[in-house]
């Protein structure tokens, strides 16, 4: 989340309605999230924009039957507008929703009074309990992929090895974020996020490249060696890494030419 509305006065979509947005007594703020708030956007990607109003005025909206996501304006189609309200920010930060990882990488264009970047940032900050049982969780999760993958290798079944390679890419980037004690982003915009695990100990680049050749060939040997450092960190950060007794072991003895 990324709070600069610099960047954007100049431009001829947003720079009007910022205007509005600070004159509105209704509007606490503006988030401008999907491609163009991660920074991963092109000539053809929407403008996703959120106006973040009052309680109050997000029921009077609501009261009135207008719509909280209408239709794009046909002036500008690039523009998608939708509505909400800090208690509606707060329940998908409380049930951790569908839309939480858009938040992650989005963009504070307008804050009346600091709200709004505050609300944001609870969203996508794990709270610690719960932070701990995600890794926790997501290890497990992870482990036994790798398990399974080597068992595959193992046996000569590379799509089973490559697929369970796969599977355990999706589990470590959550484990990985959660570490932080932050929710992931959505997998398209990764590419950008992962150097802020920097204080884990990854080189530059080492993540991007070891994601990419789990899911493109799935190696065992780079599978031996990233869970090795896993672990590792896990130790590092205090957590009690718990493998399945022998088994674990086994699988990362087994010899790949």
């Amino acid at each position: 989340m990324q709070h600069n509305a610099d960047i954007w006065t100049d431009d001829p979509i947003l720079a009007p309605l910022l205007a509005v947005a600070a004159a509105d007594p209704d509007v606490e703020g503006l988030i401008l999230s999907g491609s163009r708030g991660a920074g991963v956007s092109d000539s053809e990607s929407d403008y996703d924009l959120e106006w973040v109003l009052t309680d109050a005025a997000y029921d009077r909206r609501a009261e009135r039957g207008e719509q909280m996501h209408p239709s794009q304006d046909l002036d500008q189609p690039l523009l998608d507008v939708s509505y909400t309200c800090f208690r509606k920010l707060a329940q998908i930060a409380a049930e951790a929703s569908w839309p939480l990882p858009g938040y992650t990488t989005a963009r504070i264009l307008y804050d009346k009074a600091g709200r709004v970047a505050q609300a944001v940032q609870d969203m996508v900050t794990i709270p610690e309990e719960r932070a701990r049982a995600e890794v926790l969780g997501w290890f497990d999760a992870y482990i036994n992929a790798f398990y399974r993958s080597m068992k595959a290798w193992r046996r000569g079944n590379k799509l089973g090895g490559q697929l369970q390679a796969a599977d355990s890419a999706m589990h470590l980037v959550r484990m990985l974020f959660a570490i932080e004690r932050r929710w992931p982003p959505y997998h398209d915009r990764l590419i950008h996020q992962l150097d802020t695990l920097a204080s884990q100990g990854w080189p530059p680049g080492y993540l991007h490249e070891a994601l990419l050749q789990l899911v493109q060939t799935g190696d065992p040997k780079l599978q031996q060696r990233l869970e090795a450092e896993v672990e590792a960190l896990l130790r590092a950060r205090g957590f009690e890494v718990n493998l399945w007794e022998g088994e674990i072991d086994r699988v990362k003895a087994f010899h790949f030419d």
